[in-house]
């Protein structure tokens, strides 16, 4: 069918809007990763739940590729499509309903979390768990898992989510909880968008107090950090973990018979308590028994401005740069025993400004929170620790850097870890085999079953 053909059937059965405007396709042909590019040849900014299911239904017809798409922070490509139909979800923005006494929100996928923390904002409820950036959608995160600072305590934001509305890749409209399409639900949670296309979410919500305290320690040896993150964790001492490797330039080295530029790295760890202000924290009590090197600083905020305190870093990333450059960010979860021994290994020689203006994200969390099948995290283990190398690099030095996030990406599954799978994915079918494991053959089935001519999101997982 030629493309006029296809723009007017497509046209016929979808009330938004319909694009074929070669600015537009290109606007969507990219994502954060800016490493992969691929043109749709008509993008739909659907009206409704029924424009989706419409659009899976012609594209099954006809056997079209289909990719959902919103602000597209992956990096490996996972929301592009080449020719086919890119369904732009940010047109479904719309909060539904906040019921204050059920403490629950119906949103549409399109809806920015930034957008949905600012409307609860007057009856001080907040989702359990917000990504570091709020910039991105709740579909969006609920493809991959949605994690943060504190999933130690709720899981990811997948696991805060009590019904789904999704279409199937069959173009089927149905409604999914514990309780009712069970499997529907218990499939479509973090599954990439291979199964079909998230439409609404009932998510969980929280009372929060009105101010936080963040107290910024360093720590100058990671096992002593480790120590001291698992009893914060264990104790829920605070609300709040973040953590990251920082380094201290020291100069150039010889590794390996080249000269190289090598640091000492250190360990911060900003551990935040939200607080009334007529009862402050006990500051004292909050930092009883912790061994860290330096007790840096200490800073009450608003809790608002507390969800939004990386915004100022994203305004530093995009003046120098970092913003612009290609993101192949290697994000893995390793099992508490082998993140020691693998995180040396990986940093000893590790060139801090191979970064780009980027860092090296560490991210405390117990391995019992979430509840998601296709969510892995490594099985049997009552703490994890994630690690990520989120660096911005130049296009002339990708090639030399993807063997190298590879290598580690390997090494960190050799240890028994598993990959967060929005970032940069390299996998062949033996790999996307072993990041399952034995939930393979039921991730397989699900696809035969509501995606079974694989027209969803394609040439990322590779079945056979």
């Amino acid at each position: 069918m030629s493309q006029v053909d296809f723009v007017s059937e497509i046209k016929k059965v979808v009330k938004g809007e319909v694009r074929t405007d070669d600015d537009i396709r290109k606007d969507v042909s990219g994502d954060f990763g800016r490493m992969i590019f691929k043109k749709p040849r008509v993008v739909v900014r659907p009206a409704s739940t029924d424009d989706v299911s419409q659009t899976l239904k012609l594209a099954n017809r006809l056997g079209i590729q289909v990719s959902t798409r919103s602000e597209a922070h992956t990096q490996t490509g996972q929301a592009l499509v080449d020719d086919g139909i890119l369904i732009d979800m940010r047109s479904l923005n719309k909060i539904l309903s906040v019921d204050t006494n059920a403490k629950l929100a119906t949103c549409q996928a399109g809806v920015v979390w930034r957008d949905l923390v600012e409307h609860l904002k007057p009856q001080r409820l907040s989702p359990p768990v917000l990504t570091n950036n709020l910039g991105v959608t709740i579909g969006g995160t609920h493809s991959v898992a949605g994690l943060g600072i504190a999933s130690f305590r709720f899981g990811a934001q997948v696991d805060n989510t009590i019904e789904m509305e999704v279409v199937t890749g069959t173009g089927e409209i149905v409604v999914g909880s514990a309780d009712k399409n069970a499997e529907v639900f218990r499939s479509f949670r973090s599954a990439l968008g291979q199964f079909g296309v998230i439409t609404r979410a009932t998510l969980k919500l929280r009372e929060h107090l009105p101010m936080t305290r963040t107290y910024f320690y360093l720590y100058d040896d990671l096992a002593t950090f480790m120590d001291d993150s698992r009893r914060l964790m264990d104790e829920e001492r605070f609300g709040y973990i973040e953590s990251w490797c920082s380094a201290c330039p020291q100069g150039i080295r010889l590794v390996d018979g080249v000269k190289q530029a090598f640091a000492q790295w250190f360990y911060p760890l900003h551990a935040t308590i939200e607080f009334d202000p007529a009862k402050p924290p006990d500051d004292a009590k909050m930092k009883a028994g912790l061994r860290f090197y330096k007790h840096v600083h200490t800073m009450d905020q608003p809790i608002h401005d507390f969800f939004n305190r990386l915004e100022p870093l994203f305004v530093i990333w995009k003046r120098i740069g970092y913003w612009a450059n290609m993101h192949p960010w290697m994000e893995t979860i390793l099992p508490w025993d082998a993140a020691k021994p693998y995180i040396d290994q990986v940093m000893v020689n590790f060139p801090p400004q191979a970064l780009g203006g980027g860092h090296i994200l560490l991210w405390p969390s117990k391995g019992t929170t979430s509840n998601t099948p296709m969510f892995q995290v490594p099985p049997g283990q009552k703490h994890v620790i994630g690690f990520g190398i989120l660096p911005g690099i130049p296009p002339q030095f990708i090639e030399e850097a993807k063997p190298k996030l590879n290598l580690a990406s390997d090494l960190s599954m050799a240890m028994g870890a598993k990959r967060y799978l929005s970032g940069f994915i390299e996998f062949d079918h033996e790999r996307w085999k072993t990041h399952y494991g034995d939930l393979w053959p039921q991730v397989v089935a699900w696809k035969k079953e509501f995606d079974p001519k694989r027209l969803l999101n394609s040439g990322f997982v590779v079945w056979e």
